[in-house]
């Protein structure tokens, strides 16, 4: 049990969501955290000639938010925020005005058309480079859609850059877009799961195999019956006829090839020889 004053850290899980894995979403991010950092720090870069990197990605669930670009993909909708800080940041640097947008009262001032259309664009853009299979893994095709409200979500990635915690933006996931990318973890832990399996099946398949292949493979015993000692000068004299003395052994040796593997006895039976009282050397 806590106090209430010992509850602002804890949020509320509904019903629907009991036994979903909805603290494992930020993995698909955090998890993939230098490659988005590399992509944002191009993009930044290239068109908005600002040299900025991601510094965090921080997750908040059940956030409402008003001010939102909504986009819209083939799962459901989410939205897009930016702090105007940053937003007039981005477009010091491309027109050079970095002055006299610094000194600007964010307070007192509405946004501009062109804050507005550079909002908009950075919408599409920046959460088109996050959601892509070769970034997030997470496939998404996107476009503004300006004629839905929609004000409460169920998760928000916050993406803070450089050391400015004022320097943020926000993209806001509805319930249709956590529940798409927690069945992307789910599958994708299958997957692995699966080829771990199948990687260990095709080891033992290839371990049977190599064991069937190793008791199948035909052999040549070999009995070495006699030796006789001979020099050249005895072989000479060898002529058809002559008998050769040659003294048997107790047991003969059985060889593969030139390997000796044991030692035997030969025996007769029904005009059929065989090996008789295997003895190890």
């Amino acid at each position: 049990m806590l106090k209430y004053s010992q509850t602002p850290g804890i949020f509320k899980l509904e019903g629907n969501r009991l036994g979903r894995p909805y603290h494992r979403l930020p993995t698909m991010f955090t998890g993939n955290f230098d490659t988005i950092e590399s992509h944002l720090g191009n993009y930044f870069l290239k068109k908005h000639r600002t040299n900025i990197t991601l510094k965090r990605i921080h997750c908040e669930m059940d956030v409402i938010n008003k001010s939102a670009d909504l986009l819209v993909s083939q799962v459901g909708h989410l939205a897009f925020d930016i702090d105007r800080s940053l937003l007039l940041m981005l477009l010091g640097n491309f027109y050079g005005l970095e002055s006299s947008l610094a000194d600007k009262n964010l307070q007192d001032d509405l946004p501009t058309k062109t804050e507005t259309r550079l909002k908009s664009r950075l919408a599409l853009d920046i959460s088109s480079i996050i959601f892509d299979k070769n970034t997030s893994g997470i496939p998404l095709t996107l476009k503004l859609d300006s004629s839905t409200v929609q004000t409460h979500w169920a998760y928000q990635l916050t993406f803070t850059l450089g050391d400015n915690e004022d320097c943020s933006f926000r993209v806001l996931l509805d319930d249709a877009h956590t529940d798409y990318i927690l069945n992307l973890i789910r599958r994708n832990e299958h997957g692995k799961s699966k080829q771990q399996v199948d990687k260990t099946t095709t080891s033992l398949q290839k371990k049977t195999l190599i064991k069937e292949i190793i008791n199948t493979l035909p052999l040549t015993l070999s009995v070495k019956i006699a030796e006789l000692p001979l020099n050249v000068a005895d072989l000479t004299t060898i002529k058809p006829g002559d008998i050769l003395p040659i003294t048997m052994p107790d047991s003969f040796p059985v060889y593969i090839g030139k390997s000796e593997l044991f030692n035997a006895l030969i025996v007769e039976d029904k005009d059929r020889l065989f090996l008789s009282e295997l003895a190890n050397i």
